[in-house]
């Protein structure tokens, strides 16, 4: 007899929008509906922290490849006057550290659901309504809440691990593995050639 691996959901409060993902622009997507609109908004990450990108890619010499004060927020000129990028071209660790300061200094954080995924969406087109599955990874806590509003920030990249024929993989982010005995093709030729120059490769001999 096939067992039941989780309990019924357990249903939210109805909201108005969902956003899915705490980066750049979920994180003001956040902001802009709720302090600016006056909605009832929350935020779902998969991540144990904000950032998005700059939360997941932590390889060697992750950075930005463009001026720093051009890859922050404009919406506020206090923001932009009170922090002081330390480099040109900002790495990882100061982006993380950048949006975990907005996300407090605007005190985000208590509207976003860390830890958790979007498991489903389902629109009704009759109530025009979305109907969202959420699991909490650590608790394994399944949970519905329904929305107006159900946006994506979630980033071009962040798709599931997947696999392209027999030899070719793609990966939302940076991994490290064994590639002795593969042709490597970088397709791209701005960020991540700089980043690639920056790591170095060790054969086992």
């Amino acid at each position: 007899m096939k067992q039941e691996t989780s309990a019924s959901p357990k249903f939210d409060r109805p909201l108005d929008a969902v956003v899915v993902g705490a980066g750049f622009s979920g994180l003001y997507a956040l902001y802009r509906l709720r302090d600016r609109l006056g909605l009832h908004v929350r935020v779902y990450e998969a991540g144990g922290g904000g950032g998005g990108t700059w939360y997941w890619n932590r390889y060697p010499g992750a950075r930005c490849d463009v001026p720093s004060y051009s890859y922050s927020y404009s919406f506020s000129e206090e923001l932009d006057q009170e922090w002081r990028w330390s480099e040109k071209c900002s790495p990882q660790p100061e982006i993380e550290q950048y949006l975990n300061h907005v996300t407090d200094r605007f005190d985000l954080r208590r509207d976003i659901r860390f830890n958790t995924r979007v498991m489903s969406a389902t629109y009704d087109e009759a109530s025009r309504v979305w109907t969202l599955g959420t699991q909490d990874s650590g608790t394994d806590e399944h949970r519905s809440v329904q929305a107006r509003f159900f946006i994506s920030a979630a980033g071009l990249l962040s798709r599931l691990p997947g696999r392209i024929g027999e030899n070719i993989a793609h990966v939302p982010y940076f991994l490290l593995c064994n590639i002795h005995g593969y042709v490597i093709l970088t397709l791209a030729n701005t960020a991540i050639t700089s980043f690639s120059r920056q790591i170095t490769l060790h054969k086992n001999l």
